[in-house]
C-alpha cells in the first residue's frame, strides 16, 4: 500500500509540473518559442508499423467482446490535438462495430448574412457549406451504428443528463430520432431521446453565420483535448500526431486518467517515425488580481473562474433576455460581479460556459450595483463588443470552484428583506416538496419548497422557475439512504414567514449538491450516523396513487372532517353557483397570507404582526357531480379555491377583478358568475380548520383538467340564501347567469378600461402578487366572518 501511495503521488506532481511549466523542459533548435519536455519512458507506445492500430488496440484491448459494454466504453478514450486525427481514429474503430452504417446529411444554410448579393448563391452553394468543418460542431455526414458511444455537443436538457460532453450508446437509429442509453454523468443507465437541433457557427473568414441542423452528436472512441475538459477516464491513450497548440493543453490531456498504469502516450513526427519529446506550451500569466480591479484597470487583463452565469429576463418578456450576469473568481478566492449587456448577448452566449476558467481583457469597470449584489466587490466588470475571452484550457489545481461567502441561520435573520446584498448558505436537505405553480404579478411561475437543516433547526427555502423544475428532488430523496445530503445555497434573499426566517431563490441563484468545500464536508461529518433520510411533504408526493378518486355523490355521504383530514381526493364537479352571503376575495397579510384588521392608515396581522396587505381570493363554490348537477335534489359539496388557485380558476389576478368590482368583495362579478355549469377535475382536501365546523368543507390543492361548460337545458341561477334554486327554460340553449348583486363597471360595459378602487377605499394595487405556493393560503389562515375582507383603509405600498 505504501509502494501504491508513493507512485499515486510521483504521478500526480509529474501531471502538475507539467500543467505549471516546472518539469525539466529543453529548447529545440528548431523551435524557439515552445519548450520540449522527454517523457518517460513507461508512459510511451513505439510501434514499428500503423501507429493508429496500436494505439487502438492498447486502449481498446479486447474489443470485439466488449464493444457493448458500458463501463468498458466509459472508462477509456483515446485524445487527439486536432479533429481530423480523431475522425480518423473513430472512423476505424466504427468498421470494427458489427453491422451495417446508417447515413445522416445535414442541412445547412446561411444567416445572419452582412450582405446578400445576386451572386451569393453561386459564392457560397450547398456543397461549399457541406465541407465547412468547425470545432464542437456537427458535421454534415454522420455515420452511426447501433452500440457506437457518440458524446453530445450541445445541451439540449440538462434535468435528465443531455448536456455538452454527455457520452451516450446508441440504442435505436431512427429517421428524426436517435435513442441512446447515457454512460457518463449522473444519469447513467437512462434512455434518453435526441432530436436533430440547429447549431450555428462563424469564423473571420466567412460574411455569413452557418446554420446547421442535424443531430448534434459525434462518435467518441476518440476525443479532441479541447473535448475531453471534465472526463474522468481510466485508460487513456494519448496520439500526438502533430503536437498540442495552446496554453496547457498537454495538462489537460495527462490529467484525465487517474493512474499512471491507464496513461500511454504515442507521438509521431513529422516523418510518421515515433518520438520520445513533445511540446509543452506553457505561457506565464500577467493578470492582476481581482482585487486590485478599478476603474483604472480597462487595459488589464484577468484570469479567473466564471461562476453563477444567469440569464435576466423581465417576467412580461420571457422570452428576451436582457442581460447575462455572472461572477468572476480567481486563484486566491477574490471574486468580482461581471454582466454582458443585451447588444452583445449573441456575441457571448455560446462562448461562456459555467464553470469554466478564462483570460478576459478590454472590459469596463463600473461601480456595482447598489441592490442584490452577489459579492462585495466595489466595482463590476461590464463586456464591451472589444472584449476579448480565451478559455484556458489548464487552470491551476488551486482556483476555487465556487464563489460564496457562508452566513448562518443566525446572521440571515439579521438581514430579512435586506436588498443591498444576497447572501450564501448550506445545510442537510430534510425534507423537499414536488414543483407546483404560482402567480406573481399575473404571470405563472413553477415554484418548490424544501427545507435544510444547520445541526440546530431547520428553515425554509423556496426555489422559482428553472431552479424549482430542475431541482433533482427523487435523485436526491434515493441518494440520502447512503449519506447526508447537502446544499450550497448561492444568492439567496431572506424572508420572514409567520415570524420565522426563510430563504428565497433569486434570478441568479445558484445551488450545488454535496459541494467539494470543507464546510461541506464537515456537515457530512456532523450527520454521519444519524438519521438523514430526506422526506417527501406537501400536498402532493411523488406518486399519484397517494390521490384517491371518488365522486361528488360518495363525498357527500362523508360528514366527519376528522375521518378526511390528511386525504386527497380526485373529484369531477360542475360547478353549480358560489355559496350565498360569501365574500369572494378577503385581505390577506402578504407575509403569513391570513385576514388583517384595519389599524389606523395600516393594518395589523394578529398572526404575525405584520402590517401590509392585499386582496387575495377566496371563492367559494357549491359543486355537484356532472352527470346529476341539474337535479334539485342532487348531493353536493362545497369547495374553496384560495389564492393562486383562484387567479388559475378566472384567469384574472385578484388585484384587477378587485378593482373593476371598485373594492366589493359581495357582489359576485360576471367574471366569476360564468364559471357556473363549468366543468372541472380538481385535487381537493379538507383543511385543518373544517374540523369545527357543522359542514365539510373542501380546499382545492389542484386543477387538474378544465372541461368547459356543460350544454344544459336549464339556467343555474346564483341562490340569495342558504337554498340553491333552478328555472326552468323554454329553449335548450346554455345562459350564462349573472347574479342580481352584480354591480358591472360601466367603463368596462363600454370596453375602457377599468376604474380603480376609489378613494377612501382604493386599494393599492402597485403591490406585487403573492410568491407563495398553491397551497399557502387555505382556510386554516382564516377565522372568516361574512365581512373579512372590507376594505376600508388605505394599504401600504410594499
Amino acid at each position: 500500500m505504501i509502494v501504491k501511495n508513493k507512485k499515486i503521488a510521483q504521478f500526480a506532481k509529474w501531471v502538475l509540473d507539467i500543467g505549471e511549466g516546472k518539469y525539466p523542459a529543453y529548447d529545440d533548435n528548431n523551435d524557439t518559442d515552445e519548450k520540449w519536455i522527454q517523457i518517460p519512458s513507461q508512459l510511451l507506445l513505439q510501434p514499428m508499423a500503423n501507429n493508429i492500430e496500436a494505439i487502438t488496440d492498447v486502449i481498446y484491448h479486447d474489443f470485439s467482446t466488449n464493444f457493448t459494454c458500458i463501463n468498458y466504453l466509459a472508462e477509456r478514450a483515446v485524445i487527439c490535438p486536432l479533429n481530423t486525427t480523431v475522425d480518423v481514429i473513430n472512423d476505424t474503430m466504427l468498421e470494427k462495430v458489427p453491422g451495417d452504417s446508417k447515413i445522416y446529411l445535414s442541412y445547412d444554410s446561411i444567416v445572419n448574412s452582412i450582405e446578400q448579393p445576386d451572386d451569393f448563391p453561386i459564392l457560397y452553394p450547398p456543397e461549399f457549406l457541406n465541407s465547412i468543418t468547425l470545432n464542437n460542431f456537427s458535421q454534415h455526414r454522420l455515420a452511426l451504428k447501433i452500440n457506437v458511444p457518440v458524446v453530445l455537443l450541445c445541451n439540449i436538457d440538462q434535468s435528465i443528463g443531455l448536456c455538452n460532453g454527455t457520452r451516450l450508446l446508441i440504442v435505436k437509429l431512427g429517421d428524426y430520432v436517435i435513442e441512446g442509453k447515457i454512460i457518463t454523468g449522473s444519469h447513467i443507465g437512462e434512455h434518453v431521446c435526441i432530436p436533430r437541433v440547429v447549431l450555428h457557427g462563424t469564423s473571420p473568414k466567412w460574411p455569413f453565420t452557418l446554420a446547421r441542423r442535424q443531430f448534434p452528436i459525434k462518435v467518441c472512441y476518440a476525443l479532441t483535448i479541447n473535448k475531453c475538459q471534465g472526463q474522468t477516464l481510466q485508460k487513456v491513450g494519448i496520439y500526438l500526431k502533430g503536437h498540442v497548440f495552446s496554453h496547457g493543453q498537454l495538462y489537460v490531456a495527462v490529467s484525465r486518467v487517474t493512474s499512471q498504469e491507464g496513461l500511454k502516450i504515442l507521438i509521431e513526427n513529422e516523418d510518421g517515425t515515433s518520438g520520445t519529446a513533445t511540446k509543452n506550451i506553457v505561457y506565464r500569466m500577467t493578470c492582476i488580481p481581482l482585487k486590485d480591479i478599478n476603474q483604472g484597470s480597462y487595459k488589464t487583463k484577468i484570469c479567473a473562474r466564471l461562476t453563477r452565469l444567469s440569464e435576466f429576463i423581465l417576467d412580461d418578456k420571457p422570452e428576451q433576455i436582457q442581460r447575462l450576469d455572472f461572477v468572476l473568481l480567481d486563484v486566491e478566492g477574490h471574486a468580482i460581479e461581471a454582466q454582458v449587456p443585451q447588444q452583445h448577448i449573441s456575441r457571448f452566449l455560446s462562448r461562456l460556459k459555467e464553470g469554466t476558467v478564462y483570460f478576459v481583457e478590454f472590459f469596463q469597470v463600473v461601480p456595482c450595483r447598489t441592490n442584490y449584489r452577489a459579492v462585495s466587490h466595489t466595482y463590476m466588470i461590464k463586456f464591451t463588443c472589444h472584449t476579448r475571452v480565451t478559455e484556458f484550457n489548464a487552470a491551476p489545481p488551486t482556483l476555487p470552484k465556487y464563489a460564496y461567502t457562508l452566513a448562518s441561520f443566525d446572521t440571515l435573520r439579521t438581514r430579512i428583506d435586506y436588498t443591498a446584498d444576497m447572501s450564501d448558505t448550506i445545510g442537510r436537505i430534510v425534507s423537499v416538496e414536488p414543483a407546483t405553480t404560482a402567480y406573481v404579478k399575473g404571470l405563472k411561475k413553477a415554484i418548490r419548497h424544501l427545507y435544510i437543516s444547520d445541526g440546530r433547526e431547520s428553515i425554509e427555502v423556496v426555489l422559482w422557475s428553472r431552479q424549482a423544475t430542475e431541482f433533482p428532488a427523487e435523485k436526491i430523496i434515493e441518494l440520502s439512504k447512503e449519506k447526508p445530503i447537502i446544499l450550497l445555497l448561492l444568492g439567496i434573499i431572506a424572508k420572514s414567514r409567520e415570524g420565522q426566517l426563510k430563504i428565497q431563490g433569486s434570478m441568479s441563484c445558484q445551488y450545488h449538491i454535496n459541494p467539494a468545500i470543507p464546510e461541506a464536508a464537515a456537515l457530512i461529518n456532523k450527520f454521519t450516523g444519524f438519521p438523514h433520510q430526506v422526506t417527501w411533504t406537501g400536498a402532493a408526493t411523488s406518486s399519484s396513487s397517494d390521490i384517491m378518486t371518488t365522486s361528488v355523490t360518495e363525498l357527500a355521504k362523508l360528514t366527519n372532517p376528522h375521518e378526511l383530514y390528511g386525504n386527497i381526493y380526485q373529484v369531477n364537479v360542475v360547478l353549480r353557483t358560489i355559496s350565498p352571503n360569501q365574500p369572494w376575495w378577503y385581505l390577506g397579510c402578504i407575509l403569513c397570507r391570513k385576514r388583517v384588521f384595519p389599524e389606523g392608515e395600516t393594518y395589523r396581522c394578529p398572526k404575525c404582526s405584520g402590517n401590509k396587505a392585499e386582496p387575495m381570493y377566496r371563492i367559494v363554490f357549491i359543486a355537484a357531480d356532472p352527470d346529476n348537477f341539474l337535479e334539485d335534489n342532487a348531493p353536493t359539496i362545497e369547495i374553496t379555491f384560495f389564492g393562486n388557485m383562484g387567479q388559475e380558476l378566472t384567469g384574472i389576478p385578484v388585484l384587477q377583478l378587485a378593482a373593476i368590482s371598485e373594492g366589493n368583495n359581495v357582489s359576485i362579478p360576471p367574471e366569476i358568475t360564468r364559471l357556473y355549469s363549468h366543468k372541472y377535475t380538481l385535487a381537493i382536501s379538507v383543511p385543518f380548520s373544517s374540523m369545527q365546523r357543522e359542514n365539510v368543507s373542501y380546499q382545492v390543492k389542484n386543477i387538474i383538467t378544465t372541461a368547459g361548460p356543460v350544454i344544459t337545458t336549464k339556467t343555474i341561477y346564483p341562490a340569495t340564501s342558504g337554498q340553491q334554486q333552478t328555472k326552468p327554460t323554454q329553449d335548450t340553449t346554455r345562459h350564462l347567469p349573472v347574479a342580481e348583486t352584480t354591480k358591472l363597471d360601466s367603463n368596462k360595459e363600454e370596453g375602457k378600461v377599468a376604474t380603480p378602487l376609489p378613494s377612501p377605499q382604493r386599494l393599492q394595487m402597485e403591490t406585487s402578487s403573492p410568491t407563495m405556493k398553491q397551497t399557502t393560503s387555505s382556510e386554516d389562515d382564516l377565522a372568516f366572518s361574512t365581512e373579512a375582507g372590507t376594505s376600508g383603509k388605505k394599504q401600504n405600498e410594499m
